[in-house]
């Protein structure tokens, strides 16, 4: 009988490959209902405490308070974790909802789709979107990026993201 296992193995590793070659490449999973997940800067893992470097198009000698733009080349993304690896108030949980929007100052509360000026709400995981170079933000200093899961409603819980502005020399 040892050889009949061995066989199902065999046969069923060979289907198991089979779907996976015909699955589109790049295929990104649909945001869903009560799904954990982190928020991705410049292809940086949101769940750390480092905070991800935001390169600022600001120039020169610096004041303080002084905002510009984001340089160009920079993306945002949302990753879908299971089983979460920590439950520290970092990681994002999508509640019942199934969209999930960004927001560079506190989002406000009970935020609806589309509450932000930049097109950043996302619908699937892993797939990049270029961080907008029309946000104003600080020139240098740290801060928080909120992925928030829209509309904002328990159980849903937002991923926090610490950053870092990094101004040009």
């Amino acid at each position: 009988m040892p050889w009949i296992s061995r066989a199902v193995i065999t046969v069923g590793l060979a289907i198991l490959g089979t779907v996976a070659l015909s699955l589109p490449a790049g295929a990104a999973a649909k945001v869903g209902p009560h799904q954990y997940f982190t928020g991705v800067i410049n292809g940086t893992d949101g769940n750390t405490v480092i905070p991800i470097s935001i390169q600022m198009a600001c120039f020169g000698p610096l004041h303080p308070g002084q905002t510009g733009h984001p340089l160009g080349g920079q993306t945002l993304a949302v990753h879908q974790l299971f089983p979460p690896t920590t439950t520290d108030g970092t990681l994002g949980n999508t509640g019942d909802d199934s969209t999930i929007d960004v927001f560079f100052h506190a989002p406000p509360p009970g935020s609806a789709p589309g509450a932000t000026s930049d097109p950043t709400a996302f619908t699937r995981y892993d797939k990049t979107k270029k961080l907008p170079r029309s946000l104003t933000l600080p020139c240098r200093g740290t801060g928080t990026v909120w992925f928030v899961p829209i509309p904002v409603v328990p159980p849903s819980q937002s991923a926090t993201v610490p950053v870092q502005f990094v101004s040009q020399p």
